[in-house]
């Protein structure tokens, strides 16, 4: 006993000097007292003879007797339970013994038993995940006899097969549990029960939901439970008999994961009569209850003793004033020398063997007791099923929860309540700045006596239930299990250390943050309790559209269309009663999801303030860290593990793309929120990220590439702008010295992915090794005083902040950062989701809509048969269409189920996702990105910005002040002449009118801001603007109109100046960030919204544009930007004007297309998607002054162009032919044809710009000053194509016969290619050059060029103006997508060709009679052979060799350097 009371003297002496000596003898009547309250009377003493040391024989004592008090109390409750709880051990150290079960105590899944390939995650060994076709596992423990349970959280909601089997089951890799004679499954992801044979059984399971799988051997059956409700009996002949032992088991498909609960927790939702397989540790639990009452009882007492402060003499004041001056007050902590909460040395020197030593204040006294206590539970708090059961609902009755039907705190309570109804507004204050607060007096002990290991496993075991309950499905619309879990988190992290713990090593670690900023769907059960009714959009009639059934019957003659027609009064009356009945249930439907937005407010709002407390940085000292300092460290290495790889390499992100989506939403309304109260400029300014910020160190932007490549090419490239800009002196600049490498090598050491970049935490998710591989751990750096960055220390960061604060601004940057790369990387997946979500709504509408069509053809046919009952001909109509409407009758039931369904997913989307306050805040985060690439990229904004100190802001009068757009109306000065291989082109030539002296980024040294800096922008950042905006306008629109967001209108001119600028920039090097650039660019050119906002662009950027649009289609992705010009025309062009295209419409209707369509993704046969006409007059115009003002680039634009249509129709043509030698359709390949389809699509838009450009400037094929003198060979090209076209397409001899075969064949993917498509662009060609409006000489120039050109057919011609009906086409067949005067046009351009051509007919010109064709040129056989080549001396025509020199200098005969041409005579030749 000696021995023991040695440590606990000292112990005891350390605690006098901390809290001070008994001052009196007067108190000492109340220890009795105290101890009775503390721990009952079992532990008072009887003899009192000694008040001296009282309190000290009362630690002694206590410390001799509570562990006997306590094992007798649990000795004697847990045998009065024993009749409660019959199958539970009393001895829970020794093996489970219950009877009806075999195996050892500690029941996990075992590893040895799996098929398949799946992995377990966690120590635990509850967690699975399967990782092939179909994986199972079963575990360690099996019962015979009795009733037993185990639960599983689903963490998907695929196919899973839940149950039991026998260990003589053999499984594989295609049979799991329930496809054996002795195994017993059910599977919610297929709504099914399997024994060997399967059926119908339960309900239809999502993520979060807990599955009870109870057996009860002693009757053979077999029951599920979800959620806690019943599924019925699933199984009721169980086998059983000697030798059948049933283990729990589980089968997963591909990336299912789920999470089993065998009894080592506290089953969420038990259910009577049933045991745990593992059984529960109920001594432990006993004991665990009644050392916490005792440790309530002791912060009661130490809440009195606070409450009293004793009286200090001045002696000792001054000493303690003077021994603590320059000294800051730490948390106590005994046990741990290492952590960052260790308490200093004391004061005083202690004597523990004099008088004064040996008495104890009263606080000395309770917290001596406390470290009993404390040092008590410290062995039954190990166990987890302890820590849940106890100690968990131990908090929330101190946070004024109830929780195992006990009272919680009246005061705790009423502060909830009054919280809740004022749906939680300022809780993260009010917690951090509550004094005294009872649940952090309780964590104060825990982490003064308890080793910090301990106290970690207690803290992630109370993190990791409370995560497994925030992820239940909803039970209601009122979200109490969320809320609450969320009210205890913040509940704990009042406590500064405990706060920094779980910020440190559990938000991060094995439970991520975002888990609890998820707000998850409820069941279809709770929506329908809301939505009153469920509505979508239904769509109206379209013009020209007709039954494709019907229509084919009234062909073939079976029925007469016309008899069943509805009128007009009939269907104007019919659609406005559905209009008006539509309009009030789509009201009633909008209010029934408002009602979702109000029920989640307070969930949302309780989220907030939950980031708000990780976001504090009011709590960091000289030695610790502030929350938010941690809380971005921590975050930095979250976006790389959970958006930066998915860029780089494949999809590792652990969470959904719904949960990225919550945590994006939260996250930025903290910001906004933070930014709100404490904004780093004007107070109206919006949250951006300085330009500055790209190049100067400041953040690391996760080391991903910049736009201009990787960043130490950047760094030695423009090094000499970066010091003009940042001073030669700049960390980030010498950064890259030590290893610069004059030869140009790369600076491995920076760019390398693994600088900078922590290691990936080890969560419950399966990672590739070789993304392990790629995070190599750093060394720790000391803590910096300035901003910290991984580049201005060669990519090295500390594994942990400094101590302190961190300045808000770089707190800000981070954030902006982080969210921009969090949207791009993982929150866009969900938005696009959603966006499919509603298109296929929309899609099951029009479906059903067509139904309905057809039900009110074939019901008005029966009436109309109803005369002819009598003949068998009627007879036989009447049965086939009974037949026919059954059919439509139950498509219909189909249909409008799945689109009740649909419309509730929709109301939860409405409500909860798709908000006007969600609108709001990515309109912001949009607009502040927009802003600072645009400032970063353009000197000339950045100076209008600076100079009317204005911003980007919703809200304003103007996105750019108080002036309109127009005031940026800045002089154009082109830059074909710069190269587009050098980042720094665009800044080598000072545009005219730009303001290169002003530094749009506050910088203070004077120099002026190089545009080509701009390449240091992060990919991420303008993928992530881009994204935003297509988010606003294709995907939240028109669910939510974007129009509500203010100035709306004026921001999307500002982004399509940006795009217009920069689409094509050659600054960016990035082949992906510049097709998503142009892929927003034809995105904006598809709706008449955005393309009014190109329109308004300022002159400067539009005519980058243009410049860009007409460059020479060669070394380019020119499919793109060709189609994006040709968008400028759609609507102008000859027949242009239709969305689907005139020969589909009478089938497919003309309806506006789906988001899908409009969205992000141009290629090549986007000309096949249904885009409604929005012509720009104003580019047109522009074009057009381009064209004439640049003759040189205007004939090589066109040559390139006409280049590529040849090459299209050529490649069309021949494998056209190709598909038609194959008869049997089922012999071709599908690449094949879609080839092919996709060379017409690109021969059409390039015929369309080629009509485009003659009607912006047709004398570039006749006028030399026009073309560079290229003018001949130009127009002979032209015709060449044109009449390629006719003679192939129209004229049965050269090829028509294989095309219209082709129409016919109804191939996949060519119903687009039809005599329309491919013969509109060239009749409108025809039209434009042979405008009567041009001069004569041009027309006459023209005229001759085409009739002399050799495929030039008449019989084509007049093939596109046959009044023959029965004739395959004729534009006279489309006179609603074709004007009268189109046709009238074309009839006179046809006959002015005729009369030329008999003319020339008449005249006997060059190749009209045999004798002559000695003269013609070899290569056309269309125009004399006037020119030679020298020196060799060949000849040909002049037009064939000059396109011939365009491509090569050699001699196309005798492959002979060519020196000159000259010209010679026919005759001569």
């Amino acid at each position: 006993m000696a021995n023991c009371r040695g440590p606990q003297l000292v112990m005891m002496n350390v605690l006098r000097s901390m809290f001070g000596g008994c001052s009196s003898s007067a108190e000492k009547g109340e220890v009795h007292d105290t101890v009775r309250r503390v721990f009952g009377n079992e532990l008072v003493l009887k003899d009192n003879t000694d008040k001296q040391n009282q309190r000290a024989k009362y630690v002694t004592h206590i410390q001799e007797n509570l562990s006997k008090i306590l094992d007798s109390k649990t000795v004697q409750k847990s045998k009065s339970t024993k009749k409660h709880a019959p199958v539970t051990p009393d001895n829970t150290d020794a093996i489970d013994e219950r009877p009806g079960r075999l195996g050892p105590k500690l029941v996990v899944f075992d590893a040895l038993t799996g098929t398949g390939r799946l992995v377990l995650v966690g120590d635990e060994r509850v967690s699975v995940q399967g990782l092939s076709n179909f994986a199972t596992i079963r575990a360690t423990a099996c019962v015979y006899a009795g009733k037993w349970i185990y639960e599983v959280q689903l963490g998907t909601k695929g196919i899973m097969q839940i149950g039991w089997c026998t260990s003589s089951c053999q499984f594989s890799v295609d049979t799991g549990v329930g496809d054996t004679a002795h195994s017993y499954a059910y599977d919610g992801g297929r709504i099914r029960r399997w024994n060997v044979a399967t059926s119908p059984y339960g309900q239809a399971w999502l993520p979060g939901d807990v599955i009870g799988s109870c057996i009860d051997m002693d009757k053979g059956t077999l029951e599920y439970y979800r959620n806690g409700q019943s599924l019925g009996v699933a199984f009721s002949q169980v086998t059983r008999g000697s030798g059948l032992a049933y283990f729990p088991a589980v089968s997963l498909a591909m990336q299912e994961h789920l999470y089993a609960n065998f009894g080592h927790l506290p089953f969420i939702f038990p259910v009577e009569g049933y045991a745990p397989i593992q059984a529960a540790p109920i001594r432990e639990c006993l004991r665990a209850n009644i050392l916490l009452k005792s440790l309530d009882a002791l912060i009661d007492e130490l809440e009195k003793v606070s409450d009293v402060k004793p009286s200090v003499t001045a002696k000792n004041s001054k000493a303690k004033s003077e021994t603590s001056k320059g000294e800051e007050e730490i948390p106590l902590r005994i046990d741990s020398t290492t952590s960052y909460y260790s308490p200093k040395g004391s004061p005083y020197n202690i004597d523990t063997q004099s008088v004064e030593a040996k008495k104890m204040s009263n606080r000395a006294f309770l917290m001596s007791i406390s470290r009993l206590v404390v040092e008590e539970l410290r062995p039954v708090l190990k166990s987890s099923y302890v820590v849940v059961s106890e100690l968990l609902p131990r908090f929330k009755e101190i946070l004024g929860l109830k929780a195992k039907g006990q009272r919680p705190d009246a005061i705790s309570a009423e502060f909830y309540q009054k919280s809740r109804d004022q749906n939680f507004r300022g809780l993260a204050h009010k917690m951090l700045t509550q004094p005294k607060s009872r649940i952090s007096c309780l964590l104060n002990l825990l982490w003064i006596f308890l080793e910090e290991a301990a106290l970690c496993d207690i803290l992630e075991h109370c993190v990791v239930r409370e995560c497994l309950l925030y992820d239940l499905v909803p039970l209601d619309m009122n979200f109490n299990q969320q809320i609450e879990g969320l009210y205890v988190l913040c509940g704990l992290m009042q406590h500064r250390e405990t706060r920094h713990y779980l910020v440190k090593y559990v938000f991060f670690n094995k439970i991520t943050f975002d888990n609890f900023l998820n707000v998850k769907c409820p069941d279809d059960n709770v929506l329908r309790s809301v939505i009153r009714k469920p509505w979508w959009q239904r769509p109206t009639s379209v013009q020209g559209e007709t039954d494709p059934m019907i229509a084919e019957m009234a062909e073939k003659g079976t029925i007469q269309q016309a008899t069943f027609a509805p009128n007009t009064t009939e269907k104007m009356s019919k659609l406005q009663s559905t209009i008006d009945s539509d309009s009030k249930l789509e009201a009633q439907y909008r209010d029934d999801c408002n009602k979702i937005t109000q029920s989640i407010a307070p969930l949302e709002r309780i989220q907030m303030e939950f980031l708000l407390m990780l976001l504090d940085n009011s709590d960091g000292t000289n030695m610790v860290p502030s929350t938010r300092k941690i809380f971005l460290e921590k975050f930095r290495r979250y976006i790389m593990d959970n958006c930066i790889l998915d860029m780089r390499l494949f999809s590792v992100s652990r969470n959904s793309p719904a949960i990225s989506w919550c945590c994006h939403a939260r996250l930025l309304t903290a910001v906004m929120h933070l930014w709100n109260e404490n904004p780093l400029e004007h107070p109206q300014t919006i949250p951006h990220i300085p330009a500055k910020t790209f190049i100067d160190g400041e953040l690391d932007f996760y080391n991903v590439d910049r736009l201009g490549g990787v960043l130490p090419f950047l760094v030695r490239t423009l090094r000499q702008d970066l010091i003009n800009v940042l001073g030669e002196d700049n960390m980030f600049i010498q950064s890259f010295e030590p290893n610069y490498n004059r030869a140009g090598g790369i600076d491995t050491g920076v760019s390398d992915m693994a600088a900078g970049s922590p290691g990936l935490a080890t969560l419950p998710q399966v990672i590739s090794s070789i993304a392990r591989f790629m995070h190599q751990p750093m060394p720790p750096i000391p803590n910096r005083t300035i901003g910290e960055t991984a580049l201005a220390l060669k990519g090295t960061r500390s594994m942990m902040p400094g101590a302190g604060p961190i300045d808000d601004r770089n707190a800000y940057l981070r954030l902006l950062d982080g969210l921009l790369a969090l949207y791009h990387g993982a929150a866009i997946k969900h938005s696009e989701r959603l966006c499919e979500l509603r298109d296929n709504q929309l899609d099951l509408a029009d479906c059903l809509h067509d139904i309905e069509h057809r039900i009110l053809i074939v019901t008005q046919e029966l009436q109309a048969l109803s005369g002819l009952a009598d003949t068998e001909e009627g007879q036989t109509k009447t049965e086939l269409f009974k037949v026919m409407l059954k059919e439509l009758d139950r498509s219909k039931s189909v249909y409008e189920e799945k689109l009740d369904a649909s419309a509730l997913q929709m109301s939860w989307v409405i409500g909860a996702v798709w908000t006007k306050q969600r609108q709001t805040e990515l309109a912001r985060h949009f607009a502040g990105a927009l802003h600072s690439l645009r400032i970063a990229s353009d000197t000339d904004y950045a100076g209008h910005v600076q100079t009317s100190s204005k911003e980007i802001l919703p809200g304003k009068s103007s996105i750019l002040g108080a002036q309109s757009y127009a005031s940026l109306q800045l002089e154009y000065t082109s830059s074909s002449n710069q190269s587009p291989q050098t980042p720094t082109s665009r800044a080598a030539t000072p545009r005219a009118g730009s303001n290169t002296q002003i530094d749009p980024i506050n910088n203070t040294t004077g120099q002026e801001y190089p545009e080509s800096l701009f390449a240091f922008v992060p990919e991420y950042h303008v993928d992530a603007m881009l994204e935003l905006c297509n988010t606003l306008r294709l995907y939240m629109h028109p669910t939510i109109n974007v129009q509500q967001i203010p100035e709306w209108e004026e921001l999307i001119v500002s982004c399509a100046a940006f795009l217009c600028a920069e689409f094509a920039d050659p600054r960016i090097v990035l082949a992906s960030t510049r097709e998503s650039l142009v892929q927003t660019l034809a995105s904006f050119a598809t709706q008449p919204q955005t393309m009014r906002a190109i329109e308004r662009v300022p002159l400067k950027q539009q005519m980058c544009m243009i410049e860009e649009l007409v460059r020479p289609y060669q070394n380019r992705a020119w499919a793109q930007s060709n189609w994006v010009m040709v968008r400028f025309w759609h609507g102008t062009g000859f027949g242009y004007r239709h969305r689907q295209w005139p020969h589909l419409a009478a089938s497919f209707g003309d309806r506006e297309p789906t988001v899908n369509n409009l969205g992000a993704k141009v290629d090549a046969g986007l000309m096949s998607q249904c885009f409604g006409p929005c012509p720009s007059e104003i580019i047109e115009s522009r074009i057009a002054d381009y064209l004439r003002e640049h003759p040189k680039e205007s004939a090589a634009f066109l040559n390139s162009l006409l280049s590529q249509l040849n090459w299209a129709f050529s490649e069309f043509f021949t494998m056209m032919q190709e598909m038609d030698r194959v008869e049997d359709d089922s012999h071709l390949e599908p690449r094949q044809i879609k080839l092919c389809a996709t060379c017409f699509d690109l021969y059409h838009g390039l015929a369309r710009a080629l009509e485009m450009t003659i009607a912006m400037y047709a004398e570039l094929l006749t006028k030399p000053s026009a073309s560079n003198n290229q003018n001949d060979l130009l127009l002979g090209r032209t015709c060449q194509i044109l009449m390629a076209v006719v003679s192939r397409v129209c004229v049965p001899g050269g090829g028509s016969t294989s095309f219209q075969r082709l129409i016919n064949r109804g191939l996949p993917d060519t119903d687009r290619m039809h005599y329309y498509v491919a013969l509109a662009p060239v009749a409108g060609c025809l039209i434009r050059m042979l405008d009567p409006k041009l001069p004569e000489e041009h027309l006459s120039n023209i005229t001759n060029a085409l009739v002399s050109e050799p495929l030039f057919r008449l019989d084509g011609l007049d093939f596109m103006l046959e009044k023959d009906k029965k004739k395959p086409f004729s534009f006279y067949k489309f006179q609603g997508d074709v004007t009268v005067e189109e046709l009238a046009a074309l009839e006179a351009v046809v006959a002015r060709l005729r009369g030329a051509y008999d003319a020339k007919a008449l005249s006997g010109s060059p190749g009209s009679s045999g004798t002559q064709s000695d003269l013609l040129c070899t290569i056309c056989y269309a125009r004399p052979a006037d020119t030679a080549f020298a020196p060799c001396g060949h000849h040909s025509c002049r037009p064939c060799i000059m396109q011939h020199l365009l491509n090569s200098k050699q001699c196309f005969f005798c492959k002979a350097d060519i020196d000159s041409v000259r010209e010679i005579e026919p005759a001569n030749s």
